[in-house]
């Protein structure tokens, strides 16, 4: 079941596509939400940080719209209700880290909003999405409220922490350029892999070199290592849909062991 937040996005200027929508008077419509959610009468706690806002006050992005910038001031919490968003850092070098793919239902820019130290990562869609926002001083206001709502806040920043955990062991824990490629593979079989009759069907929406990005590898090494595995009829590669159809046998060229 989705949930949504009003949105109010400017215009950001950096290298990708920029946000043109225009801010509107959500400020009344907050208020009288936020009212009605903590009266006495209504017997309930503020539990749900997205249970406040209108459905109405989300908005469309095209793919390669940019949400916020690593290093800006945090404006407020962007939920993302559908399509995916990808976060990353860059290097002084202009080297650039994709950290990892946030999708339907994620709170995006939480640990910046709440500590009002700048977001740590630059936020862009991959795909056409549905995003809806909450200011800072909205989000802080309804907190203060009713402190409750600090349990959806440590659960949103627990999920943030268990993604770089796992993107850690990723990045370290793999002995070679292959077992980086199999062990992202199988992370998206888990994040959003789909059943088929032929295998699990996985749509990352990424290009070889932003997969490159998320391993630290180049471009060429994860066409090479896509090649090798298709040959080895470990995946089949139909446009930009990957189907895994013996996971147990993709484990092992990644390394992974299972837990009895």
């Amino acid at each position: 079941m989705a949930h949504t937040l009003p949105l109010a996005l400017v215009q950001i200027g950096l290298k990708a596509k920029t946000l043109d929508a225009h801010m509107i008077n959500e400020q009344d419509i907050f208020e009288d939400r936020l009212k009605d959610i903590l009266t006495p009468r209504s017997n309930s706690s503020f539990k749900d940080i997205r249970a406040l806002f209108d459905p109405l006050h989300s908005k469309y992005l095209e793919r390669g719209s940019l949400l916020y910038g690593e290093g800006q001031h945090p404006r407020g919490v962007y939920i993302l209700q559908e399509g995916r968003v990808k976060l990353s850092l860059e290097s002084a070098e202009g080297k650039t880290l994709l950290l990892r793919i946030a999708r339907a239902g994620d709170m995006l820019g939480m640990n910046a909003t709440i500590t009002g130290h700048p977001y740590e990562a630059t936020a862009e869609t991959l795909e056409r999405c549905r995003i809806s926002f909450i200011t800072r001083a909205d989000l802080l206001k309804s907190l203060a409220h009713d402190r409750s709502g600090y349990e959806e806040v440590a659960e949103s920043l627990s999920r943030k922490l268990s993604a770089v955990i796992e993107h850690t062991r990723l990045l370290f824990l793999s002995q070679s350029a292959t077992e980086k490629v199999a062990r992202l593979l199988l992370q998206w079989c888990d994040e959003f892999g789909v059943f088929t009759n032929e295998g699990i069907s996985i749509s990352p929406r990424l290009t070889h070199e932003e997969m490159a990005q998320m391993i630290c590898v180049s471009r060429e090494t994860v066409t090479r290592v896509l090649g090798d595995l298709k040959r080895k009829q470990l995946l089949k590669l139909t446009g930009k849909v990957i189907v895994i159809p013996n996971r147990e046998a993709l484990e092992k060229i990644g390394g992974v062991v299972r837990s009895e």
